[in-house]
């Protein structure tokens, strides 16, 4: 099966590492192509990381695969700079889209978390970002958030727990992450002709981080993401889905009390009748005590971010056929 390559999207959503483990070209190698033949023109986030689309990663397994039968990657470019000045249309066979296998890091994920809550903990903003822009070189950035992120962000809070941090340095931490995290979800398209998914926090709620974590995923994904913040009071919420109308609310809630707050939202959002969104909730709240995912009407997605993107798509387009 062949598709033309301006068929592919061209949303930058994929890190450089992303694209190695699915063309099978090198970081080094990648770059180069980009310096001498402006091969492809990835997006650059607020904090410089490079951002690549389906149509560059398409592009570039074609490369890769005419390279494969012989010719050198002057002669690609060439051919293609014709195709594209004759206006000729390039065709991407089903083998140039296939995946190659994913490649091991050469560290396991986890071994960052320790030097990144340790540079959190001394107040080391620049440490941080070297800690980061390693991380992110190395691993997709899903492996990022929920590998390295989330557990130095745990690791700081029981820090704070036990007394080997003050309450300055804990909300030190959760200001340069919700900053890192913030400036790649703006980085993001959001794509309005998909179904609108609104992610918060519960009534009382102030740990927002792994809210915005899988606000930032579901962008990834192709949704329509409006991100709503910390502690948001169930009468603002409901007023906020009347105007606003989208088809999922997702929320999150990492203590009982923030998550027992909404019950009243079921209720709340009756008069709107089957044109209301599809409830979801997660959190730490609901992982650690099952009694809570009963009390509180609606679907519980998990404590995996990755497994809840899965439940999501599946509720949609359960729902309405919707499908990303």
């Amino acid at each position: 099966m062949r598709r033309l390559l301006s068929d592919f999207v061209d949303d930058p959503i994929y890190n450089m590492k992303a694209v190695e483990q699915q063309t099978g070209i090198s970081a080094a190698t990648l770059r180069a192509w980009e310096r001498r033949y402006s091969l492809v023109e990835p997006k650059r986030t607020a904090s410089g990381y490079r951002l690549y689309s389906d149509r560059d990663v398409a592009l570039l397994r074609w490369v890769r695969n005419q390279m494969t039968e012989g010719l050198t990657i002057s002669r690609v470019v060439a051919m293609l700079l014709a195709m594209r000045q004759h206006a000729e249309p390039i065709w991407i066979d089903s083998e140039d889209a296939a995946v190659t296998p994913q490649q091991e890091a050469p560290v396991p994920p986890p071994s960052f978390v320790q030097p990144l809550y340790q540079a959190l903990a001394a107040l080391d903003a620049d440490r941080a970002d070297e800690i980061m822009e390693q991380a992110f070189a190395l691993y997709t950035m899903t492996t990022v958030y929920v590998e390295i992120i989330v557990p130095a962000l745990v690791e700081i809070g029981e820090a704070w727990h036990r007394g080997e941090i003050t309450i300055s340095t804990e909300h030190f931490a959760s200001a340069y992450l919700r900053g890192r995290l913030m400036g790649l979800f703006q980085a993001y398209p959001n794509h309005h002709d998909m179904p609108m998914i609104m992610v918060g926090c519960a009534p009382g709620e102030r740990h927002e981080i792994g809210a915005l974590i899988f606000a930032l995923m579901l962008r990834q994904h192709g949704y329509n993401v409006i991100f709503l913040g910390q502690d948001v009071p169930v009468g603002d919420m409901i007023e906020t889905v009347m105007h606003e109308r989208p088809a999922m609310l997702c929320l999150s809630a990492s203590s009982a009390s923030s998550a027992r707050a909404l019950t009243e939202l079921a209720s709340g959002l009756s008069p709107l009748g089957p044109s209301a969104p599809l409830v979801c909730y997660g959190g730490r709240a609901f992982d650690q005590d099952a009694s809570l995912r009963h009390e509180i009407q609606g679907h519980y997605l998990g404590s995996d971010p990755r497994d809840a993107i899965s439940a999501v798509a599946n509720l949609l387009s359960a729902r309405n056929g919707y499908s990303v």
